[in-house]
């Protein structure tokens, strides 16, 4: 027998807010800006060479629901989609057992929160050429052009290399962008950060097989997050905090995240 439920009010439907990559929300008693640094993942994603792509299928739709349960209620049924994708897809954050085999305990399900949620500092490194090497000079020189005189010790830093402005160009977008070298990495994280974070979809030189921003990483024990959106239009350069939350995928080296900036809505810009 089916079920019939009283009529709604058309006025109780609430229309909800539509995404934007920028918003405002209130923290603890202070108007605070938001940014999402988060690439949308899906089967149009590049992905990074080698890694597998992205699928999406209806696995179920409404009306294949209402099939199987045999009813004949208002109800319209639920949907469920499948997905197959890769633990490296669009912004994610790399475990250190990614880049060290001899840490398997260091999986993305056991970085600490702690070190997700933390100040953040970016610099704009996108006068390096691409296929090149980032080296601790051009950090100098960008940190002095951002106004940032030191790092702050567990913090986050995030570097842009303009090639997220070629997203939408697969082949480009994963083939052309700088990389930091050895001396470099070792410096930022000789600084006491705990999560490096590009616009590129590696932080090393793709030219330069030998890895060594993953190999200081994995070496150091420290994470990173790659394929980081909007970096640039972080209105300061330091005095906001930076959100990257992977999903607890049990025992994988990587996760796609959810990263965010927030700053004070009075915060002044420092450029």
């Amino acid at each position: 027998m089916a079920v019939v439920h009283p009529p709604l009010d058309p006025t109780s439907v609430r229309e909800p807010r539509r995404y934007s990559e920028t918003f405002t929300v209130e923290l603890f008693g202070r108007r605070v800006r938001g940014l999402d640094l988060t690439h949308p993942l899906g089967p149009d994603t590049p992905a990074y060479p080698g890694h597998a792509k992205t699928s999406f299928w209806t696995h179920l739709s409404h009306a294949e629901c209402k099939l199987r349960l045999g009813t004949q209620d208002e109800f319209p049924g639920y949907s469920v989609c499948g997905i197959v994708t890769c633990d490296h897809a669009s912004t994610h954050l790399d475990a250190v057992c990614h880049m060290n085999p001899d840490r398997p305990d260091l999986t993305i399900d056991q970085v600490s929160l702690e070190d997700m949620i933390t100040p953040g500092a970016w610099i704009d490194v996108s006068f390096v050429p691409p296929r090149t090497h980032i080296t601790l000079a051009h950090v100098r020189e960008a940190m002095a052009r951002a106004g940032i005189e030191r790092i702050q010790p567990r913090s986050t830093l995030l570097y842009s290399t303009g090639i997220a402005a070629h997203f939408g160009d697969p082949v480009r977008f994963v083939t052309q962008y700088p990389g930091l070298d050895y001396e470099a990495t070792n410096w930022v994280l000789d600084q006491g950060v705990v999560n490096l974070m590009t616009d590129a979809p590696s932080a090393d030189n793709p030219a330069d097989s030998s890895y060594p921003n993953h190999l200081s990483h994995g070496r150091r024990l420290v994470v990173h997050t790659e394929l980081t959106a909007n970096i640039h239009k972080i209105p300061i350069h330091q005095g906001f905090y930076v959100l990257v939350m992977p999903l607890r995928w049990q025992g994988l080296s990587g996760s796609p995240v959810r990263a965010i900036a927030l700053w004070a809505e009075d915060a002044k810009n420092e450029e």
